[in-house]
């Protein structure tokens, strides 16, 4: 699925406004190569640079 990362972008991981290729893992979770180059593990509702703390949102593209 084709999704965009609006929030705050941070180092070696996501940009604000750019297109990521995500894949479904679960309910919780998305998995996608990243401005790292490396396919990381992201929360689907508050993906950031660590776990539990807000960052951004998808949005479905």
């Amino acid at each position: 699925m084709k999704l965009q990362y609006v929030g705050d972008s941070f180092r070696d991981g996501l940009t604000d406004g750019k297109f990521y290729e995500g894949k479904a893992i679960n309910m919780f979770c998305i998995a996608l190569i990243d401005d790292s180059g490396i396919e990381k593990i992201y929360s689907r509702l508050n993906p950031g640079p660590f776990a539990g703390k807000v960052s951004g949102r998808w949005e479905i593209a």
